[in-house]
């Protein structure tokens, strides 16, 4: 698309293949701030098919990692703003990977608010008339239990059960426990 800094990226390429690009934007944040976008012209995130989006993140784990060994990075952040209200300045999605150290000026934080049980159960009702589908397809697999070959004699026994997964408890997974 004319006109799209990504598009046309005039910045310096770090890696890229037939569907996405990494690299070094023109005006960085911080020294070692990194962009990872689609070749086709892709407004926002949400357009994205999900194999585009495993390759854009693994890009971006792949930076993120580096950042740490060859910047010597303490920290990275990985950034998607898909919308306008979202902060997105230009329209072409892109994961913004950008190494952090200790007091270096930059801040991601915003105020976190308690909502009550009606706003909660609210967004609860959003999201399930969305029809969200909460698993995103990547149910991990069932670990196969291994049988045991049967004992001697008439003692056999039935298989073992397998173990139940522990469940994190971080707060993200407790509300995602409340849609259907």
């Amino acid at each position: 698309m004319p006109d799209c800094p990504y598009c046309e990226f005039m910045g310096e390429v770090l890696f890229s293949d037939e569907n996405i690009v990494a690299g070094l934007p023109v005006n960085p944040a911080v020294p070692g701030h990194a962009v990872v976008f689609p070749k086709r012209h892709v407004t926002i995130f949400e357009q994205l098919p999900g194999s585009m989006v495993s390759a854009m993140f693994d890009a971006a784990n792949r930076l993120s990692t580096s950042m740490f060994e060859a910047l010597r990075a303490q920290g990275t952040n990985l950034i998607v703003m898909s919308g306008n209200s979202a902060g997105q300045r230009i329209p072409h999605i892109s994961i913004e990977v950008v190494p952090r150290a200790q007091n270096d000026g930059l801040s991601f934080a915003w105020p976190t608010r308690k909502l009550s049980d009606e706003q909660m159960g609210l967004v609860e009702q959003q999201f399930k008339a969305a029809v969200i589908d909460v698993s995103l397809e990547a149910k991990p697999a069932v670990s196969q239990v291994r049988e045991a070959p049967e004992p001697a004699g008439d003692a056999a026994q039935p298989p073992a059960e397998p173990r139940p997964r522990k469940r994190r408890d971080d707060p993200f997974t407790r509300q995602l426990r409340r849609l259907p």
